[in-house]
């Protein structure tokens, strides 16, 4: 049976960026990645298991860039204050596994993305791929846009 160190480092060779560092911090094994999202938002994030959450399991903890204060909130930026992604899920702290957790910090990633966008061009956009959105609801800005039943045509 192989450890968890073991199983972890045959997934990130697997099916991680080949950007990916490993650091051991304290009794930690964490990898570290950078993700270039599509929008040419570069982040920097470390998953690492952990066991003192409700819901043991891996983390996706943000390293950088810093986002603004207001975004770091679960229902706004999905985004915990000490940095910690949001991932959904019973945790919302943790995934099962590592690549669950690498695959989901993605996703979170390119959302972000809109969002720094969004903002640096003056039309400020809620975060694109949240279950808080109400369905049907886009968003252009502080406007809602709800869709009018109309067909296309």
């Amino acid at each position: 049976m192989s450890t968890r160190y073991e199983q972890d480092r045959a997934d990130v060779a697997r099916f991680l960026p080949t950007n990916t560092v490993y650091h051991r911090i304290g009794d930690q094994d964490v990898w570290t990645f950078t993700k270039d999202t599509e929008l040419q938002v570069v982040f920097t994030i470390s998953l690492y298991f952990c066991a003192d959450e409700d819901i043991p399991g891996y983390c996706a903890q943000l390293v950088s860039p810093t986002i603004e204060k207001a975004w770091q909130n679960i229902h706004v930026g999905h985004i915990f204050p000490d940095g910690v992604i949001c991932l959904g899920g019973a945790s919302m702290r943790t995934r099962r596994t590592l690549r669950e957790a690498f695959a989901k910090s993605c996703l979170w990633a390119e959302g972000m993305a809109v969002m720094i966008r969004s903002r640096e061009v003056g039309q400020p956009s809620e975060f694109p791929f949240s279950a808080n959105n109400e369905e049907g609801e886009a968003y252009a800005g502080d406007a809602v846009l709800k869709p009018t039943g109309g067909r296309r045509g």
